[in-house]
């Protein structure tokens, strides 16, 4: 059981950050300008973020002329962030 990798994914996921941008992607794709824009913050954090998502593989992006759009990787990650939107709904 590659309990390690399980490790590393819950702690990205466990910043408040990287969360909103998951959620808000789970939504549609947005550039780092919307999603700065959105969140309040700046396009560097917002990129910094980003960056450690495309790592662990959460997220993708595509490059549009100077634009770079990004999205959730796949549909495994939209499974588990609805998984827990719904086990955070029930214990309300």
């Amino acid at each position: 059981m590659e309990v390690a990798g399980l490790s590393e994914l819950f702690k990205v996921l466990s910043d408040e950050t990287r969360t909103k941008i998951l959620y808000l992607l789970s939504l549609k794709e947005l550039c780092v300008c919307d999603i700065a824009g959105i969140l309040e913050m700046s396009l560097p954090a917002i990129s910094h973020h980003l960056r450690l998502l495309r790592t662990l593989r959460l997220v993708k992006h595509r490059r549009e002329g100077k634009m770079v759009y990004y999205s959730l990787d796949d549909e495994h990650i939209l499974h588990l962030i609805r998984e827990a939107l719904e086990h955070f709904a029930e214990g309300r």
